[in-house]
């Protein structure tokens, strides 16, 4: 099978006391569930633990980003007939729904389920879990499909309701039903803001008592260091005027079109420019926006960066623009760099992240108006450097990663 042995010894055999930790997903892309979970393997891994982070393919922005103490299990995606084999072992209910999609489109992700669940008969990890709702499920069946003790958690990161009235995916409009016949039988459920678990609690009718929330950990000691490296963008400099910096993959989700209306509106007002970090589907159809709005001069799109933060050390003022969130880490790791923030008030995340507005300012979304007026005080003020950063001290990783660990073995306690 590729890549199913750890590159850094094996998951039997660990010291008493010692566990053994996997981590799944899909990729290493650059989001914000990914770099999660590079964080929390990183702390367990620091603290002694045996940690695999097993995805479908090892691909993406974060590869470079992966700790050398955490072994990346690649599991690929097997043949069609292996897959098929695997799925015809989980309910005909399941069955039925998945198939067609199978039938239109590759579906790697899932096609990996039959190695998900090899790896779990041969690693045994005391602990799987998973993020993003497609992956979520497919630990749940392969754990059906591998019947070992190891304790499942999924972990549910966005708006499913709010991500299905947006997409014409097949496969991710039936998440609702999968979701609601498949999370019970985690061993617990975590969503990353209150209002995502009061959301999937209605939109499913699993209890809410059985849903955890766990807020996103950011490694504030490390988001200090990588702030004060060298930027080397004439942008960015003293003597220039002040940047509006947003960072997020460049999809419908985060909404830049409004923020692109807003920005116009700004730069009517005063002199500003405007970054974006990220990459994605809608790049093309933004930068002909930025050309139409006639604001070329003072806008860029530089793609993915593999330290934000020191973007966000020296911008002027930190955007969220999202329509919907799961939590926004990027929010939090703005206030760790002691950025001023302005985000929508969009489900789910930002106002708890604010504390309902006094860590940043919340505006309506999809108001471009509203936004260029938030942003134009944001960068008036040019305080609250030390308040953000206490605010963002809050998700720090250690409380997190204790909370978690707190979840996992609740009943060894």
């Amino acid at each position: 099978m590729n890549g199913l042995h750890p590159e850094n010894g094996d998951a039997i055999g660990m010291a008493a006391g010692k566990k053994r930790i996997a981590f799944f997903m899909s990729s290493l892309a650059g989001g914000g569930a990914e770099r999660v979970v590079l964080g929390l393997a990183a702390e367990y891994a620091k603290r002694g633990h045996h940690v695999n982070v097993v995805v479908v393919t090892r691909r993406g922005e974060l590869v470079a980003e992966v700790p050398q103490s955490v072994p990346v299990i690649e599991l690929g995606a097997p043949g069609p007939v292996a897959s098929l084999g695997a799925l015809l072992q989980l309910p005909f209910s399941t069955f039925v729904r998945i198939l067609p999609t199978m039938i239109t489109r590759k579906r790697k992700k899932i096609r990996s389920l039959p190695r998900l669940a090899n790896y779990l008969r041969q690693q045994q990890p005391d602990v799987l879990l998973a993020t993003t709702d497609v992956a979520n499920l497919i630990s749940l069946w392969a754990g059906r499909l591998a019947r070992v003790d190891t304790r499942l958690f999924v972990k549910a990161d966005i708006s499913v309701r709010t991500w299905v009235a947006n997409t014409s995916d097949a496969l991710h409009r039936k998440l609702p039903r999968l979701i609601a016949a498949w999370y019970p039988r985690a061993r617990g459920i975590v969503c990353v803001s209150a209002g995502l678990a009061d959301e999937l609690a209605d939109m499913t009718d699993i209890e809410r008592a059985r849903i955890h929330v766990i807020y996103n950990p950011v490694d504030c000691r490390r988001i200090a260091e990588l702030a004060q490296q060298p930027l080397d963008h004439p942008w960015f400099q003293p003597d220039q005027p002040p940047v509006v910096l947003a960072a997020g993959r460049l999809h419908r989700q985060k909404d830049y079109p409004t923020l692109l209306q807003a920005f116009a509106h700004l730069r009517r007002r005063q002199a500003c420019r405007l970054v974006i970090i990220g990459e994605g589907p809608e790049r093309v159809r933004l930068e002909s926006q930025v050309a139409q709005l006639g604001i070329s001069e003072d806008v860029q799109l530089p793609g993915f960066q593999k330290n934000p933060f020191a973007y966000m050390a020296r911008a002027g003022v930190f955007v969220l623009s999202s329509a919907w969130e799961g939590l926004s880490n990027v929010l939090i790791e703005a206030l760790a760099c002691g950025c001023p923030v302005v985000s929508t008030d969009c489900p789910h995340g930002p106002a708890e992240v604010l504390d309902g507005g006094k860590y940043g300012t919340l505006v309506p979304v999809a108001d471009p108006e509203a936004l260029a007026q938030a942003l134009k005080a944001a960068l008036d003020r040019k305080t609250g450097a030390a308040e953000a950063r206490q605010r963002a001290g809050y998700f720090d990783i250690t409380a997190v990663a204790d909370r978690y660990w707190e979840l996992f073995f609740a009943s060894e306690t």
